[in-house]
């Protein structure tokens, strides 16, 4: 079979953009077509075809297991260790310190931390670091960082805390040298770099879908960056308010620099750098 570049008729794009935002709430827009055919050209040499009409009876039919591989290869996004380097700052210095104060006082020893799709794990592993720097401080809590997506394929990339120079590329030198071990990867002149195991435990990863309300409460700092834009309004509004049903008072939430909720009717007050905090209820 002749496998040049698939072509994907308007018809056809709506319905996957339709399939995408029914289960995701991902909203695909018309520029994003090139996207959907570079990122699905290789599951079509693998399934031996090469139009989308035949890809979507594939996704139409429930038992053939393809809507899982479909949203993995859609979903896939770029990240790194400390993005938005200030926001992991603004945190040791002045949120969790004020968390622990707070707890401290109401005697309450357990801090969760939830990092939303948090794709092949740098967001929750520098938490964990950062939680590991401040080790004194936290020696009497318990602290649970929760790090989910609803791709399967990046939480198992996730789990085996290996990376490229270039997923370091905001990291302090210092918490490279401390944190992070350079290993030799098969078949490759790169190098490469293995996380601490210790650190590595200190996340629980696990599947999860925006959409559905997430399984824990009480969650004192939520992470949700780079995400919002690709939802519309609709959405934003439906995950917003399940943010805000898990979340305790006086919880924080962090979205990217490029991101806001000014627009929106929620609990969640801006204090800056990308950072929201949820007003306490009456």
């Amino acid at each position: 079979m002749n496998f040049d570049i698939p072509q994907i008729s308007d018809r056809e794009f709506e319905e996957i953009k339709e399939i995408m935002y029914k289960k995701t709430g991902v909203f695909l827009k018309f520029s994003k077509k090139v996207l959907v055919i570079s990122r699905l050209r290789s599951r079509f040499k693998e399934l031996g075809i090469n139009d989308f009409e035949s890809y979507l009876d594939r996704l139409r039919d429930e038992n053939s297991g393809e809507l899982e591989i479909f949203i993995n290869a859609i979903t896939t996004n770029e990240t790194y260790f400390f993005r938005y380097l200030k926001q992991f700052e603004i945190l040791k210095n002045e949120i969790l310190p004020e968390i622990i104060c707070r707890k401290k006082l109401n005697g309450d020893n357990r801090i969760q931390i939830w990092s939303a799709a948090c794709s092949n794990g740098p967001e929750p592993y520098s938490i964990a670091i950062i939680l590991n720097e401040m080790k004194k401080e936290l020696q009497n809590f318990k602290v649970n960082i929760y790090a989910t997506d609803i791709n399967s394929s990046v939480l198992e990339e996730a789990k085996k805390g290996l990376y490229s120079k270039r997923d370091l590329r905001e990291t302090p030198l210092e918490y490279q040298q401390k944190y992070f071990t350079v290993v030799p990867k098969e078949n490759s002149s790169l190098e490469f770099y293995q996380l601490d195991e210790d650190i590595m435990d200190k996340v629980i990863f696990m599947h999860h879908n925006l959409r559905h309300e997430f399984k824990y409460r009480n969650i004192d700092i939520i992470y949700l960056r780079n995400v919002m834009i690709y939802f519309s309004r609709d959405v934003k509004i439906e995950i917003l308010n399940s943010l805000e049903k898990v979340s305790a008072d006086n919880s924080y939430l962090f979205i990217s620099l490029s991101e806001s909720l000014l627009d929106l009717d929620t609990k969640y007050e801006r204090m800056g750098h990308g950072i929201y905090k949820k007003v306490e209820t009456v």
